[in-house]
């Protein structure tokens, strides 16, 4: 029946693609029955599809699921990239869940699965009918659209539209910037909800005017706050609602009104003022210009060249600075668009006037009217101002700029200096100012301002080049300002720096001359020095001569400071100054120190004498007033109590002068601090007094020696033994008394004791040291001290302490050898061994400490234990607890990090060590690095991981990628590759290898069997390991970066393969592990290729499941659709296609069935022969005309006889399908041994289809299965043979076998 909608003249034109012709026929002629506006284009693979449907002839895309060049969702995903818009039906008998799902990812528009229960032809041809008619409307509508949003987004006005209601229906991006509004929140919204400033305005009443009446309105209108601008609108109501363009004309307005007001005041000013455009000519001349510009004062100046009117009247250098004024001026308004207005540019120019000539200051000022730049020039008569006031000015400017340079304290000399001849420069009008160094015919330039010139400070000149000769020897100004009219042309300076004017005087300095300070300028000036000039050049050198003064004393005056500091800084001294007269007392920084006062205090005498101690004060206060009063000096070593009360020593100098400069009578004094010389003369006197009291009492052996200094080395003679000396060493006072060590224990040893006594005396102070007298048996070893003593700075005696240490020596003697043994066994273990005393400090470091942890036994002896942080401080305390407490601490396992920031993992033992006294003092541990069995260990657990990960691997490149990452990332193997076993092609073929590989080596090498080491390890089975690739005589590559290398062979599957660039680099762990890796990784292939097998089998399943259900359905289907046509029209044509369609069925069921029997390999296998078998099969085949040949020498083949006679016929059937029915086939051996092929003269398979005709379902026969070439593919497998298609020998198709494979 018709659908309602077909009234519609359009046609709807459908591409319909299925590769069962049958069926395609079917659908066509039941479409277009059905829906007489539907033509129907039938097409039957997916390639003529797409050009179909991109050329645009196609309304809407039907497609059947199974095509012969992949799946309708395929073809829909490919044409939805170039018309997105087509609509798309797929038409299926393969309906499933999955297949739905896909149909929907790819954008399939509908999905209609066929039923036999239902007419799916009328449910088809109706969705075609929506979806179209749909696809047309949004397409029209869209393009509307479109157009109509382009419109209004190009326009510059604001635009915006409101419904009946006055609501918001669309603002465009212009009105939305200008109003800083987002459109979306105000769609929906009344337009006096929106805007509530324009309630109750002008505006509103024009706009529901235009509303009411229908009439369009334009109006200029200033808008309120928030707004604050002027607009101009236009309003076009329809019955919809009103449309509102608005552009903004604010600047306009207000250009406009200024404009206005501002030409009315210009006519009635006094100056002269006119307006210039862009091309240079007047637009605008007030009256007042007129009279200034023109003989004729009603002269129109307008469109004059304003350049022109005033050259007659200036200067040739006035006239070119006005029009280069004017010219920057508009230049650099175009270069920003004239928005920052900062161009006003000032000249003066002297005008002819009248027959006179007037002085006139001008400015020019930009603006822009309308969007042109213009200047405004504004001239202002300024003749009455004289130029001697001008002159006037000019000196006082430049003697208040003298002044403010004088005035500066935060500059240097040099500085001022340079300020001074940069001020007088710019006063003379000169370009260069010199104060120059004279010394005889030296002339050395001291200061110097040219900024243009080549003269810095430093120069030299002989003075007779310069015009300074002339000051110099008239000792007065001089000046000129033309060189040539003053007769200098051939003056040095004139011919060889072309100074041109000049002006200098004689500079002198603290009463001496010292050189000039002068002004000259390589162009002439234009009026000669006044005495007003020269007056101020005197005035400048009188002030150069007073900074050069300041600058001499202050340099003087800061060396005398900086001494007198250093000397009290060193000295430990002050100085103080006292004027009785004034009772006014001054302490210089040393004294205040000395007093620990701060750096501001200032003492009254009063004061000053508190400071001393109390037992002090009254001799300090007489010794004062005697200075005072009798003119005394005074020398006093004295105390004070400082301001933080602690007691100090010192001195105390005072004398009594005259002070010359200040006619006033003052005492001078010096304070110095001798608190530690009192105290080491008062530490010697009581030492001595001690040594004397301890001489008689001690049981020591203690000796006296005087010391004499005089002589180049000092002397020594004995003074005086202690009883504990005579009764030690068998030795008497009375026996050495006055003799020398020499004389008293011979030359050697007497030459010994007198090098240590003169030890003592140069430094100064008490010494230790052993040494070895012989003396009584049991009196050999000594430990001796001695003492000086001084006075006044000069050693006059030793005082020497001996104690006999015979015993001990003798017994430290033997420890030490047990020791030195004890010490060679802890240096020479593989350990580390330290010792830690009970406080924690260091004791022992052994080397091998130092080289496993990095720190130097000078490092950490006496420091705490380093390797112990302190996150990990209590862990390892608890350990020293328990050896401090006498347990031992046995083999725990630790990691601690190296100073270089390394982590080991460590085995720790402690051992507490005893004291004679059974006390524990300290502990010994003793470390052993297990870093590389823990290293081991955490790679084999790596490996582990690695196999998990191996497991999932699904293809061969996936294990190899897995493969080579663990050799890199867990065994370190960084040049590590894979190749997996092709077995048809008999070579190993790469299908992995790390990022350093390829970069080494590049991409990885194809090895074919027998070539290079790899294919040795493989075929063996056995690991490879050369420690240098250099003597391998099959290496693969003699140029290889590779030195070292280990092959690893992966079962049946391939190998593995790591490589350095370094000879003998791995070990046997790294070898271990790597073989550790290839059995891993061969027990991955071998899973992999089990779970293939598998897969193919569930795959065949499927797909034998998916021809069953789809393949079988469409003959089926064509004959039920067509003997519904036989029924409804009559026509007995349509029983053919039926028949035809059983046919179909017949020959399907019996290649699915040859199929589903052809997966399994051969097994009661027997010797054939071909040329037997291939006459059998022809006799099955409706071969019509066709012809068969069989070579003479077609061999003779092991394999099932009745698969192979199945795999005959279906090559036959082919033939003669394609072929045609006189097609000649022809059967032969190939040049090989044990292949033979099967070719026929027809039309041949093209090149880009022949890797798929042997893929199941692939047909191009209208009547064709699709499976014959399929099942002769699985008969070849069974018989593990291959089979290609190429071309034969007279075009027609050609298939070969290799039964040697």
């Amino acid at each position: 029946m018709e659908h309602p909608s077909d009234e519609h003249p359009e046609r709807i034109r459908v591409l319909y693609v299925n590769g069962d012709a049958d069926f395609a026929e079917l659908a066509r002629a039941k479409l277009e029955r059905i829906a007489p506006r539907v033509t129907v284009t039938t097409v039957g693979d997916a390639r003529a599809a797409v050009d179909r449907a991109i050329e645009g002839s196609v309304d809407c895309l039907v497609t059947s699921y199974s095509l012969p060049e992949g799946t309708g969702i395929d073809l829909v995903s490919r044409v939805e990239t170039e018309r997105p818009d087509l609509p798309t039906v797929l038409f299926t008998g393969r309906g499933s869940e999955r297949i739905a799902s896909e149909a929907t990812q790819a954008g399939v528009s509908d999905y209609i699965p066929i039923h036999g229960t239902q007419d799916s032809f009328e449910l088809l041809a109706g969705r075609i009918r929506t979806l179209v008619d749909a696809a047309r409307k949004q397409a029209a509508a869209e393009r509307l659209s479109d157009r109509f949003q382009r419109t209004l987004e190009r326009a510059t006005d604001a635009i915006y539209a409101v419904d009946d209601d006055w609501r918001v229906e669309y603002m465009n991006d212009t009105m939305a910037e200008r109003i800083d509004r987002d459109p979306e929140r105000l769609v929906g919204k009344t337009i006096w909800e929106a805007f509530p400033s324009i309630v109750g305005t002008e505006l509103e009443e024009r706009y529901r005017t235009a509303m009411a009446t229908g009439e369009p309105a334009s109006f200029e209108q200033r808008l309120g706050e928030p707004f604050d601008y002027w607009v101009e609108v236009r309003a076009f109501p329809d019955e919809d609602g009103l449309t509102v363009f608005s552009r903004e004309i604010t600047d306009d307005r207000e250009r406009e009104l200024e404009l206005e007001r501002s030409e009315a005041v210009l006519e009635n000013v006094h100056d002269a003022v006119t307006v210039v455009d862009e091309d240079r000519s007047v637009a605008f001349a007030n009256a007042a210009a007129g009279r200034l510009l023109s003989d004729d004062r009603s002269a129109d100046l307008t469109g004059e060249r304003l350049s022109d009117l005033v050259g007659d009247r200036v200067g040739e250098a006035d006239a070119r600075a006005f029009s280069e004024a004017v010219d920057l001026t508009l230049d650099e308004m175009e270069s920003d668009g004239g928005t920052s207005g900062f161009y006003d540019a000032d000249l003066q120019m002297d005008v002819a006037v009248g027959g006179g000539q007037r002085t006139f200051d001008i400015r020019l000022t930009p603006f822009q009217r309308r969007s042109t730049n213009q200047v405004l020039v504004v001239a202002r008569d300024v003749t009455e101002q004289t130029g001697a006031k001008r002159r006037l000015e000019r000196e006082r400017d430049a003697l208040r700029e003298l002044q403010t340079v004088m005035g500066k304290n935060d500059i240097s000399a040099t500085a001022r200096l340079r300020d001074l001849l940069r001020v007088g420069c710019r006063t003379l009008g000169l370009e260069i100012g010199i104060v120059s160094r004279i010394r005889d015919d030296d002339y050395t330039v001291e200061a110097v301002h040219a900024p243009d010139a080549d003269l810095e400070a430093g120069d030299r000149f002989d003075l007779e080049t310069t015009y300074c000769a002339e000051v110099v020897e008239t000792d007065s100004v001089c000046s000129f300002a033309d060189a040539v009219s003053d007769g200098k042309e051939t003056h040095p300076a004139y011919r060889d720096l072309e100074l041109e004017s000049y002006i200098g005087v004689p500079l002198v300095v603290d009463d001496a001359r010292y050189g000039t300070v002068n002004f000259s300028s390589p162009t002439t000036r234009v009026a000669p020095f006044e005495a007003l000039e020269r007056t101020f050049v005197e005035l400048l050198a009188e002030l150069v001569s007073a900074e050069l003064s300041r600058a001499r004393d202050r340099a003087e005056l800061e060396r005398q400071e900086f001494l007198f500091d250093r000397v009290q800084d060193i000295a430990d001294i002050g100085v103080w100054e006292y004027f009785p007269s004034r009772e006014e007392l001054t302490w210089s920084d040393g004294t205040r120190r000395i007093h620990g006062v701060d750096a501001g205090y200032e003492p009254s005498i009063d004061h000053a004498i508190e400071f001393y101690h109390p037992d002090d004060r009254a001799a300090i206060t007489d010794a004062v007033e005697t200075a005072v009063e009798d003119g005394e000096r005074y020398d006093l070593d004295l105390r004070i109590e400082r301001a933080d009360g602690e007691v100090r020593d010192v001195r105390a100098w005072g004398e009594h002068v005259e002070d010359a400069r200040r006619g006033d009578a003052a005492l001078r004094g010096v304070f110095q601090d001798v608190t530690e010389r009192e105290a080491k003369r008062r530490e010697h006197q009581a030492l001595a007094e001690e040594y004397a009291a301890l001489l008689e009492t001690s049981g020591d052996a203690i000796f006296l020696l005087d010391v004499d200094a005089a002589g180049d080395e000092p002397s020594f003679e004995f003074a005086r033994l202690s009883p504990g000396y005579e009764s030690q060493t068998g030795i008497k006072t009375a026996d050495v008394r006055g003799e020398t060590p020499r004389a008293v224990f011979g030359e050697e040893q007497g030459a010994e004791l007198a090098a240590n006594y003169a030890r003592c005396v140069a430094e100064g102070a008490p010494i230790s040291y052993s040494e070895e007298l012989e003396t009584v048996a049991d009196g050999r070893f000594w430990e001796t001290s001695l003492a000086p003593v001084i006075v006044d700075g000069e050693t006059v005696r030793l005082v020497g302490i001996a104690r006999n240490v015979t015993e001990r020596v003798e017994r430290e003697r033997e420890l030490e050898a047990t020791n030195q043994r004890l010490e060679s066994l802890i240096e020479a273990t593989p350990l580390t061994v330290m010792e830690v005393d009970a406080d924690g400090s260091v004791v022992r470091w052994n080397e091998e400490a130092e080289t496993m942890f990095g720190w130097s036994h000078e490092e950490v002896r006496g420091e705490e234990n380093p390797l112990v942080s302190a996150e990990r401080w209590d862990e390892f305390a608890a350990h020293r607890r328990r050896a401090l407490r006498g347990e031992r601490v046995r083999a725990e396992e630790v990691r601690l990090e190296t100073k270089a920031g390394t982590e080991l993992d460590l085995l720790l033992s402690i051992a507490p060590i005893t004291g004679p006294d059974a006390e524990v003092t300290g502990t010994l541990a003793v470390v052993e690095d297990i870093s590389d069995q823990k290293r081991l260990e955490g790679r084999l657990r790596a490996l582990q991981e690695t196999a998990q990960r191996l497991s999932s691997a699904e293809s061969a490149e996936a294990i190899g990628s897995v493969a080579v990452d663990a050799a890199a990332d867990v065994l370190g193997l960084d040049v590590t590759a894979a190749w997996e076993h092709d077995e048809r092609a008999d070579a190993l073929v790469p299908i992995s290898e790390t990022a350093a590989a390829t970069d080494l080596l590049g991409a990885a090498p194809r090895f074919d069997s027998g070539e290079g080491l790899a294919w040795d390890a493989f075929e063996s089975g056995e690991t490879r390991v050369y420690d240098d690739v250099g003597d391998a005589e099959r290496r693969h590559n003699p140029d290889t970066a590779i030195q070292s290398e280990v092959i690893v062979p992966l079962g049946e599957y391939g190998v593995m393969i790591t490589g350095s660039t370094s000879p003998r680099e791995f070990s046997e762990t790294d070898v271990d592990l790597f073989r550790i890796l290839g059995a891993t990784v061969e027990a991955a292939f071998a899973r992999a290729s089990r779970e293939a097998e598998l897969q193919r089998q569930n795959e065949r399943l499927d797909e034998f499941a998916s021809v069953v259900a789809h393949d079988l359905r469409n003959p089926i289907t064509v004959a039920q659709g067509f003997l519904e046509l036989a029924a409804e029209t009559g026509d007995p044509d349509h029983f053919d296609r039926v028949q035809s369609a059983h046919d179909r069925t017949e020959r399907l069921i019996d290649d699915l069935l040859a199929l589903a029997r052809g997966e399994t390999a051969v097994e009661d296998a027997e010797t054939v022969d071909l040329g037997t078998v291939t006459t059998e099969a022809w006799g099955y085949v409706d071969t019509d005309e066709a012809a068969l040949a069989v070579a003479d020498d077609v061999p003779t083949v092991t394999g099932d006889p009745g698969r192979l006679t199945q795999l005959f016929e279906n090559l036959f059937r082919n033939a003669v399908e394609h072929g045609g029915p006189t097609v000649a086939v022809t059967v032969g051996r190939l040049d090989g041994a044990g292949g033979f092929y099967v070719e026929d003269d027809g039309s041949g398979i093209p090149p880009d289809r022949r890797d798929e005709v042997l893929r199941h379902g692939v047909t191009s026969s209208d009547g064709g299965t699709g499976f014959g070439l399929s099942i002769v593919a699985d008969v070849a497998e069974a018989h593990g043979w291959t089979v290609s298609v190429t071309e034969g020998s007279d075009g027609g198709a050609r298939f070969e076998f290799d039964a040697a494979a």
